[in-house]
């Protein structure tokens, strides 16, 4: 008798039926337990063809009921199973099923070895089902014998990366998503928010359920040259616990995709990404939710277990693990080479491997396995490679490129948005120099941030910082603080490893202390890097500042500041139809256009070249001034236009100020003096002895030159102004008043006088 199941055969029908199993190919049997929409399994019983049975000890037949099953397969035929290359004889029940709920598994022949059929039950409820063809011609639900196929390893001939979804649904689509054989698919894949990412690789998917990983022939992966794998478990708990086991059988580089609370319980790559995760910026629907970068997570098997005939085995590393991770003696740190900003204490890292290893201790053995020494940590753009000599000594170099690739074309759309953006002919020019710097020249670092103020939302700022030099930056190397985190925090994580720091709103009222704080982050060549629960180190700093205002007074700048570039801003907002025309454009190759026109530019900013001056940081340094240092500053200019020479002690100055302001003088003499040179006003390094005491003096132009042509400083006693030698206090105090009253008829407005000073 052939069979066309195990249940055919009345003793081990009778026998499975007593251990609660059913058939799940045609000498296998299973015990399962149900959990939601997952099952374990609990037993798995195998049958020769002699009809001797492998089961667990409380699931294994009597000593009768393998006698009887043993002499019901003396006479039974066992058939095979039967590959093709089309589908052909299917059954009416295959035939009424949808052709998108069967899913073909092919061997590397491109030959049909099983379909599993989508089975939807009703609210949300679905199963599948296996069906296989055999050599008497007959369709059967029945998975084939041995461990399970993947989904889609026919396209393995040709790659050497692979995305592992869990089933057959979610690879098949991602595989229709990156082949973009439809017109539709290619919108998808140009729309996708990890679209880039997802694309270079195969994509397949493991089935049998999330709990039992361990029933896939994962062996196929090595076996067909496969160097990297990505798993993508479903959002539930049953699919990360899966993570672990199949890194188990991989013996290659492996991360997790992980989806956190963000995504919707069982979420797969299959489902459209949730609405909350998009947002209206500049007239269009852009992504704002997690980068692809952001989700991913080491998840290599660090150990083997060797077995030892006389104790316990002996775990070692593996040796793809071991090319994983480093030990950094200066920072006392642990850094994975392949994704280098995770960066774990001994403590955290021997946490964090625990459920990919033998042991707990992990840590102990990737100090012991030497892979050349690692001194230190460093951040080096212009060095390739990933151990490099920083400062005489071997260290990790935190730095990964961008994987936006250089592509020719025409960069007139991205002109176009920065000749809007900036409608300063001289400041574009200076504009697009800095882009161009930073995208294309990774080996300099400019020495001064771009300052984008506009008071009108929604011009395109955030365009230019988040999708465009961001990207070609390369997210990795990009941070986002808030402008509490740079005041306020004692942390100052958000600069370490970083090429581009984009801060999306910098005025909150710190005004002086955001300028101050930024003032290392922009020009310091190395920064010591305070994180929480870690060894503070120093690190080169690499960092530019991008950073984005709707308020005219972002910042409070000094006169001689050179760290600003502060460019006029279109107040003028483009319709909704040209950003939608412009974003489309950048995620269809764009950004790669604009790299490769970054890489043509030429006219890079060379290194200590200082930020070019504008009219709109002449305001923003007028603006800056405090009350009296504004006063100082008016009355420098007015003694500047008085006709005669003219000395001014630092006491007469401040009693100036300080009536001017009614008496709120905070400014200290250092600061008021400083305001007045910026405007002209000459002061002399050394004291002298006037009214009877030793003082600083400002003088005129007219002053200066008359002292100069005398020959010596003590002739500004000589000089018409406030003191004579033969002055009495009063004779002084009616000159004093004479000479402010002259001072102040001459004066213009402060805003003007200022503004004239520049």
């Amino acid at each position: 008798m052939k069979v066309k199941s195990l249940n055919d055969i009345p003793s081990v029908a009778a026998y499975l039926k007593r251990i609660g199993a059913e058939p799940r190919s045609l000498r296998s049997a299973v015990v399962r337990e149900n959990k939601g929409p997952y099952w374990d399994d609990i037993a798995v019983i195998f049958f020769e063809q002699s009809g001797k049975i492998k089961a667990p000890e409380n699931y294994a037949p009597t000593e009768k009921e393998q006698l009887a099953i043993e002499i019901d397969c003396q006479s039974v035929t066992w058939p095979q199973i039967r590959t093709m290359k089309t589908l052909a004889d299917l059954p009416e029940e295959l035939k009424k099923i949808p052709a998108r709920n069967v899913f073909e598994f092919r061997n590397l022949n491109d030959e049909i070895i099983m379909l599993q059929v989508r089975m939807d039950l009703g609210e949300g409820e679905k199963r599948y089902v296996p069906w296989t063809y055999w050599d008497d011609n007959q369709w059967r639900k029945m998975e084939p014998e041995g461990p399970l196929p993947l989904w889609g390893i026919d396209q393995l001939r040709n790659q050497s990366t692979v995305f592992i979804h869990e089933g057959a649904k979610a690879a098949r689509f991602m595989r229709e998503l990156v082949e973009g054989k439809s017109p539709e698919m290619k919108k998808k894949l140009a729309a996708h928010p990890w679209g880039e990412e997802l694309s270079a690789a195969a994509h397949i998917g493991w089935i049998g359920g999330a709990l039992s990983p361990s029933r896939t022939d994962w062996s196929m992966l090595q076996k067909l040259g496969v160097k990297r794998a990505y798993i993508v478990s479903d959002n539930d708990a049953p699919g990360i616990s899966a993570v672990p086991a199949i890194a188990f059988h991989l013996r290659i580089p492996t991360f997790h995709v992980q989806f956190t609370s963000e995504w919707p319980q069982g979420f797969d790559l299959a489902d459209d990404f949730p609405k909350s995760m998009f947002k209206m910026v500049e007239g269009r629907e852009y992504y704002t939710g997690p980068s692809f970068r952001s989700c991913l997570h080491p998840a290599t098997w660090a150990t083997d277990q060797i077995p030892n005939p006389r104790g316990k085995p002996t775990t070692v590393l593996r040796k793809n693990f071991k090319e994983m991770w480093t030990y950094v003696e200066e920072a006392d740190l642990f850094v994975c080479t392949e994704m280098p900003e995770i960066i774990r204490s001994e403590n955290i890292m021997n946490k964090m491997l625990s459920a990919f290893s033998n042991t707990n201790t992990t840590s102990q053995l990737i100090v012991k396995a030497y892979n050349g020494r690692s001194a230190k940590l460093c951040y080096r753009p212009d060095i390739k490679g990933k151990i490099v000599t920083d400062s005489t000594t071997s260290a990790i170099n935190l730095h990964t490129p961008t994987h936006v690739k250089s592509k020719p074309g025409s960069a007139e759309p991205f002109i176009e948005f920065m000749r809007y953006m900036f409608p300063n002919d001289s400041e574009l020019k200076e504009a697009l120099r800095w882009c161009a710097t930073l995208i294309a020249r990774v080996d300099i670092r400019m020495e001064y941030g771009l300052l984008l103020v506009s008071e009108r939302q929604g011009v395109g700022k955030t365009t230019l910082g988040s999708s465009i030099l961001g990207p070609l930056v390369g997210m990795q190397n990009v941070g986002f603080p808030t402008e509490n985190q740079i005041v306020q925090s004692e942390f100052n994580g958000w600069l370490a490893n970083k090429r581009l720091i984009v801060i999306n709103e910098i005025y909150s009222g710190h005004s002086w202390k955001a300028y101050n704080k930024l003032k290392s982050a922009i020009t310091d060549r190395e920064v010591e890097v305070n994180e929480k629960y870690q060894r503070p180190y120093l690190i080169e700093n690499w960092c530019h500042i991008f950073a984005c205002s709707n308020s005219m007074r972002a910042l409070k700048i000094e006169e001689d500041d050179r760290r600003w570039f502060y460019p006029e801003v279109t107040e003028e907002k483009w319709s909704r139809a040209k950003f939608e025309g412009f974003h489309n454009w950048l995620k269809s190759g764009g950004l790669n256009i604009i790299k490769h026109w970054a890489e043509s530019y030429g006219d890079y900013v060379m290194k200590g070249q200082p930020a070019p001056m504008t009219e709109r940081k002449k305001e923003l340094i007028v603006s800056s001034r405090t009350e009296g240092q504004q006063e100082a500053a008016v009355l420098a200019e007015a003694m500047n236009r008085h006709d005669e020479p003219l000395v001014l002690t630092m006491k007469d100055i401040v009693e100036w100020v300080r009536s001017s302001i009614q008496g709120r003088l905070y400014d200290t003499d250092l600061e008021l003096r400083k305001a007045m040179k910026e405007v002209g006003a000459i002061w002399y390094e050394d004291r002298f002895l006037i009214g009877g005491r030793f003082q600083l003096a400002a003088m005129n132009t007219r002053a200066f030159e008359m002292i100069k042509e005398k020959h010596s400083l003590k002739m500004i006693k000589n000089v018409v102004g406030l003191v004579k030698n033969d002055d009495t206090p009063d004779t002084v105090t009616q000159r004093k008043l004479a000479v402010f009253e002259d001072l102040k008829r001459s004066m213009k407005k402060p805003g003007d006088i200022a503004n004239a000073s520049m």
